[in-house]
């Protein structure tokens, strides 16, 4: 039945010709979106996506009018806040920390080092936290434990690191290994497995230092994780209580939600995703269109050749599979360019091929699909009738 369908394709080469083309186009294209698709989903889902549901983040503002407080006297009345704030029910969990808290700024924003290990150096980025830093965002630890603020017997203060720093370097045993960072020697006492500063970018290699000893104490975030639904109350918690504290002075509170702000920095993702998506998809239902019209006009076309076939001894079930096996075969064959011009393009990982495989699937069933009804058709020829047609 194979060959006799490929010399009904070369007998009939003109009109099986356009559909032929018009698939390869529309598979090169279903390509190209799942393989982008395929990109910003696994970046979204590598590791180190913090848990900011019910978290907020808090901090002061300058007004006119009021009594000035120097920076460093406004962050110890911030802290002394925070102290408050822990001691009531709705609050799980408060902390300092520095250049930590995702999604307010881009990660190249972020205060960059250069950590050097043998004759090794690379990039990274140094963040401050607190003891405190772990609960409020959830993070697991993949091997040891969260800092604290207090020096080690051995005279250093602890560190956390991402996986990728201890990748970059090629350590396989990394608790207890000291490592120096301007002038002062920190021991690794956690791993954790990535840490992003934005949703859909992968985690960087990072270096987690205690905030009081990380060099960045005068650039202050303070959040808050509160219990579920009870962001309101918190809101009139926190006004109350800042405003004990912060009477007569030239500051005022403000409050914001990162979980907001995660969607709201992740809607130019989605944007991209539908200018991709949305044309792909007409591309596809006109193409279907076509396809579909061109196999019913040519199985109308071909009733009487159907008639004989039945006549010979063909089985409607038989001429339904040969009239759907024409279109598999055409979309077979309209895969292979697409497939010869993803070999050279893209690599061979599980993202690509993920994309090939989506791409393949979606062609399979649009040409089912496609050639469904006109092979219903088919089946139900009268081959009286048929030969009867002029």
């Amino acid at each position: 039945m194979i060959v006799h369908i490929f010399t009904l394709f070369w007998n009939q080469k003109r009109k099986y010709g356009g559909m032929f083309v018009e698939q390869v186009v529309v598979f090169i294209v279903l390509l190209f979106c799942f393989v982008n698709s395929g990109k910003t989903l696994s970046r979204y889902y590598t590791p180190g996506m913090l848990d900011t549901e019910n978290v907020l983040c808090f901090g002061t503002e300058s007004k006119l009018d009021g009594d000035s407080l120097t920076p460093e006297e406004t962050e110890k009345m911030m802290s002394g806040l925070c102290e408050r704030l822990r001691k009531y029910s709705v609050v799980e969990a408060v902390s300092e920390c520095a250049f930590f808290v995702p999604y307010v700024r881009p990660e190249g924003m972020n205060p960059k080092d250069s950590l050097g290990y043998g004759e090794k150096r690379i990039q990274i980025y140094v963040k401050g936290a607190d003891e405190y830093t772990a609960e409020l965002f959830k993070i697991e630890m993949e091997e040891g434990e969260w800092l604290s603020n207090e020096m080690l017997e051995n005279g250093t203060y602890p560190a956390v690191i991402t996986r990728q720093l201890s990748e970059q370097f090629g350590w396989h045993e990394i608790l207890g290994r000291c490592i120096s960072l301007n002038g002062r020697v920190y021991t690794i006492v956690g791993v954790i497995a990535g840490l992003k500063q934005e949703a859909r970018e992968e985690s960087r290699p990072v270096l987690i230092l205690p905030y009081e000893e990380s060099g960045y104490a005068g650039w202050p975030e303070f959040v808050v994780r509160v219990q579920e639904g009870k962001q309101d109350t918190f809101s009139k918690l926190l006004d109350s209580e800042f405003a004990r504290l912060f009477m007569g002075t030239n500051q005022e509170i403000g409050l914001f939600s990162l979980e907001s702000l995660k969607v709201t920095t992740m809607l130019s993702d989605i944007v991209n995703m539908g200018a991709m998506i949305i044309p792909v998809l007409f591309l596809l239902v006109f193409t279907f269109i076509g396809t579909f019209g061109l196999f019913w006009l040519y199985s109308s076309k071909r009733r009487k050749e159907f008639a004989l076939r039945i006549v010979v001894g063909a089985t409607p079930r038989e001429l339904y599979r040969f009239v759907v096996s024409e279109s598999l075969l055409l979309s077979v064959l309209a895969l292979l360019p697409g497939m010869v011009l993803f070999c050279f393009v893209y690599p061979f990982d599980p993202v690509h091929l993920s994309a090939l495989g989506c791409a393949c699937l979606v062609m399979i069933l649009f040409s089912v699909f496609s050639a469904w009804w006109p092979a219903y058709k088919v089946a139900q020829v009268n081959p009286v009738e048929a030969m009867r047609e002029v």
